[in-house]
């Protein structure tokens, strides 16, 4: 497919934007507003090839409730248009950087993604996601200086946009790119912090329908879906997604948006992860579905969380209620394992923020919360083969089993890992870890 018949490229192959992007993108086709993606895989596998195999086509499964009726809904995906694999297709990743029609750049390449990271000179392909798109924004100042960026970054993180432009800032200064770059990045190149709010499973794998054996890309979400980006109200013409179905708003601060659902669904699908894996629970449904263990949940939320944010509490209340319902799901089957992705990171964005606010505010750690952060590094140490995270968290961990006691391991862990001193309420949460 020719570059001008691209207006987005998404930096992340898997199922959470297949199923949130996409299916805004399919909304606007639905209004005859054709918009194109190239998706790009950046990890190893051959993902974007089967992708391609069927066409860049896939189906989604919407399953849930919505306003109290249940929705089961298969929607067909023919957006996706074209797909490109680095590093190995770099000239085609930067070809796109001269074409008039791509203007909107969308990632999810995970909190663990977006990181500094020290590079060779410019004129080597990088390895870092900032790093690769300060590479195609220099290549685009050079070849279309006219032309007009969208970057809108979906990662888990605050700030995300800010986040972003800082590294692209700090990378071409490190190149020591032209003063009229970093103008140029000014001008013609928005950086929109956002906050995207689904649960997307991923391949019902569960479920009895026939598309299973022809679609392997076939995705499953809830209907719940918001994007909350920030910006002012003139921004709204760089943002076709607002036209789609989803709740998409533009609004002057997201912040509120962005905290609650870090440390209410994020934090609390982190929670569990860690303390289910430990005990062999599978997934979420699963997790939710022992009353003792949703007691555990709802007290945590509550006494743990809720009191750390400077937010609406009978508001958060029900948010968080409304949560506990999205966990319920009866259509869905989210793998503890999946969630896992990346733990360590996910642990420092989502869980320890949570614990020091709680500690600064009650003079002591959060005793369920710390129970849930120390499951997670005990899983790791006890199970250093099933880790899904980078090389070097891995690496650590295997290394580290082999070499003193667990209770040495753990407190050595969270010290390296977390930054946390070790105290007598870690001691507590241990054992209570420990009992189960």
């Amino acid at each position: 497919m020719a570059n001008s018949d691209i207006q987005i490229l998404q930096f992340g192959t898997g199922n959470f934007l297949r199923a949130f992007l996409g299916s805004m993108v399919q909304d606007l086709k639905n209004l005859d507003k054709n918009l194109n993606i190239c998706i790009i895989q950046s990890t190893n596998g051959s993902g974007i090839d089967r992708l391609a195999a069927q066409g860049f086509e896939y189906n989604l499964l919407v399953a849930g409730f919505k306003d109290g009726q249940k929705v089961e809904a298969i929607q067909k995906l023919d957006n996706v248009k074209d797909g490109l694999k680095l590093p190995d297709e770099a000239d085609k990743f930067f070809a796109f950087a001269s074409s008039t029609s791509v203007k909107w750049l969308v990632s999810n390449v995970t909190e663990a993604g977006m990181v500094w990271k020290n590079e060779g000179p410019i004129e080597e392909f990088a390895e870092s996601f900032p790093a690769r798109l300060t590479q195609w924004l220099y290549r685009r100042f050079q070849t279309l200086p006219q032309a007009e960026t969208v970057i809108l970054p979906c990662e888990l993180l605050p700030n995300n946009g800010d986040l972003l432009k800082g590294f692209v800032v700090d990378h071409a200064k490190a190149w020591n790119l032209s003063e009229d770059f970093l103008a140029w990045l000014d001008e013609k190149t928005t950086f929109f912090n956002s906050l995207v709010d689904r649960i997307v499973p991923g391949f019902p794998a569960h479920l009895d329908l026939e598309l299973k054996d022809s679609d392997p890309f076939l995705v499953q979400a809830e209907p719940y879906a918001l994007w909350a980006i920030q910006g002012p109200a003139s921004a709204k013409d760089k943002l076709p997604f607002l036209e789609s179905n989803s709740e998409v708003i533009l609004a002057e601060d997201i912040a509120g948006y962005a905290l609650r659902k870090v440390r209410i669904l994020n934090a609390a699908h982190t929670a569990m992860t860690g303390h289910g894996m430990l005990n062999g629970i599978e997934t979420v449904g699963e997790w939710i579905g022992d009353a003792q263990r949703e007691q555990f949940l709802k007290a945590m939320i509550a006494e743990e969380i809720i009191p750390t944010m400077d937010l609406d509490q009978a508001a958060l209340a029900k948010y968080s209620e409304e949560v506990l319902d999205r966990f319920r799901n009866p259509f869905v089957s989210h793998k503890l394992s999946d969630i896992s992705l990346n733990s360590i990171a996910k642990l420092k964005s989502r869980l320890l923020p949570i614990v020091t606010d709680f500690q600064a505010k009650n003079g002591q750690l959060p005793s369920r919360l710390s129970q849930c952060l120390l499951s997670m590094i005990l899983f790791y140490l006890r199970n250093p083969a099933k880790i899904r995270d980078g090389a070097e968290v891995k690496g650590w961990f295997e290394k580290v089993s082999k070499e003193a006691s667990e209770a040495e391991n753990l407190k050595l862990a969270v010290s390296e890992w977390l930054q946390l001193d070790w105290s007598a309420d870690l001691d507590a949460a241990y054992t209570a870890v420990f009992k189960k």
